[in-house]
């Protein structure tokens, strides 16, 4: 429940009210019939709302209408605000079933953050401390918090279970809550083409960086798919433009979620990513899980491409999505189509927009592989508008960047390309269709300069 000197508080300041400035207050809390009874009845009424022990009715239109709109905001603001105190320390159910009840001795607050998500009806933290933090509806509804958003706060704690409630609420997606309550809706972005280049070359003689640059150039708001077999380098590939993103474009939010990864990738990610935010399911975890996690880390990407932000959204892999999302069809060995369309779904979230914001999506898509992998290529190949191939004839010898360069390519690059840099291109694959030549004409040069001229 509240702290007890909160509400003697409020009790004092209410009893210093009129009965008419009480009658208005209890309105605007919820009171039932606040112009009916004794002043001392009001304010029980409104204490019990504060405390949480019993809820806020609509506002009621019986008895004479107000004769002044003015209220004492201020007072109102702090009832309200006891109550989320107290329905978030009354809050959340244990997996035992029992309902969590903070201490009124304990009064020290615990700083939290986390990605907010809704489980059976419920709103938690997923807290970067580690567990879950219960979250209030009147916190969601007063900052008008939606599912990904990074929420920053303090927690109060039950010291004999652990169990946590969030008490306040400071920052959302790094704003103020305030800010976040006027947003748009991710699903009101008009998308438009792609038109902003994101750089993947990490500097240097950066083959790969430099192949995709010029060949299958990433755009903000494309569906970027890498198509390789398996061992031929697909995630090295993902790390490559991530890393370049990283480097070039300060401006850019990385998010990467890895779903079904090994324990050590996603170690590595982490350690090799400082502004990005990782977000790992590992291969341990079960199907259930690395959905949940992908469609969390999606929600986040969705929540600051709302703010008007660009977003590069990397995901490791598609297929291993989809393979989760079939687990969840019971199908046995056959694909369901409803794996297939919640995994167009997911990719279809990216897109340029005519707001200025952008959310990227870069994935990996497995080639070559067991019946049900095979059936998931064929449903997703064409997901994508950037396609980058991995030849698993140059993987096996060691050339690399295993590009195949005939298969790789950016819809409407003539878009996202200067007309210096598209004729290059051009003159690229008309002079070298072999992969292992072009590769080695990007290793010998340095610069796009050096490889034109080579090409004359």
């Amino acid at each position: 429940m509240a702290d007890n000197r909160l509400l003697e508080e409020l009790n004092a300041r209410l009893k210093a009210k009129s009965i008419y400035d009480i009658r208005q207050v209890a309105r605007q809390v919820g009171v039932p019939r606040p112009t009916e009874g004794r002043k001392e009845r009001l304010i029980e009424e409104i204490l019990n709302i504060a405390s949480g022990r019993t809820d806020p009715a609509s506002q009621s239109a019986s008895g004479a209408p107000p004769k002044s709109a003015e209220y004492d905001r201020q007072l109102v603001v702090d009832i309200l605000r006891c109550r989320e105190i107290s329905l978030s320390s009354f809050g959340a159910e244990s997996s035992e079933g029992h309902v969590m009840q903070v201490s009124d001795a304990v009064v020290s607050n615990e700083p939290t953050e986390g990605l907010l998500f809704k489980s059976d009806g419920v709103w938690y933290l997923n807290s970067v401390n580690g567990g879950e933090v219960f979250v209030s509806d009147s916190f969601v509804t007063r900052f008008s918090l939606r599912e990904g958003d990074y929420v920053k706060g303090a927690l109060r704690r039950k010291p004999d279970s652990g169990l946590a409630g969030l008490v306040n609420v400071s920052a959302v997606n790094g704003v103020l809550p305030e800010a976040v309550s006027s947003r748009l809706d991710f699903e009101a972005l008009a998308p438009v083409y792609p038109i902003k280049k994101l750089s993947s070359s990490r500097g240097g003689n950066d083959v790969a960086g430099r192949m995709i640059d010029l060949l299958c150039p990433v755009a903000a708001g494309q569906r970027v798919l890498v198509v390789a077999p398996h061992g031929t380098g697909k995630t090295a590939i993902l790390k490559v433009i991530a890393e370049g993103i990283e480097k070039n474009h300060p401006e850019v939010k990385i998010i990467v979620a890895l779903i079904d990864a090994r324990p050590e990738e996603a170690v590595d990610f982490k350690r090799s990513f400082k502004r990005a935010d990782v977000i790992a399911s590992t291969m341990d975890a079960g199907a259930r899980v690395h959905v949940k996690t992908a469609e969390i880390a999606l929600e986040h990407a969705k929540r600051l491409t709302e703010l008007c932000k660009d977003v590069a959204f990397i995901l490791d892999d598609l297929t291993k999505l989809t393979l989760a999302y079939n687990c969840g069809a019971q199908v046995g060995s056959r694909l369901d189509t409803a794996a297939l369309d919640a995994a167009k779904k997911f990719i279809s979230s990216a897109r340029n927009t005519e707001q200025g914001a952008s959310l990227t999506i870069i994935s990996a898509l497995s080639e070559g592989g067991d019946e049900i992998e095979n059936a998931v290529y064929c449903g997703l190949k064409d997901a994508g508008n950037m396609r980058i191939t991995l030849s698993q004839k140059l993987a096996r010898l060691r050339i690399l960047p295993p590009i195949d360069i005939e298969k790789s390519a950016a819809s409407g690059d003539e878009r996202i390309l200067t007309r210096e840099e598209l004729d290059t291109a051009v003159a690229l694959r008309r002079k070298h269709e072999d992969g292992e030549n072009v590769i080695k004409l990007f290793e010998n040069t340095s610069s796009y300069e050096e490889l034109r001229s080579r090409l004359k």
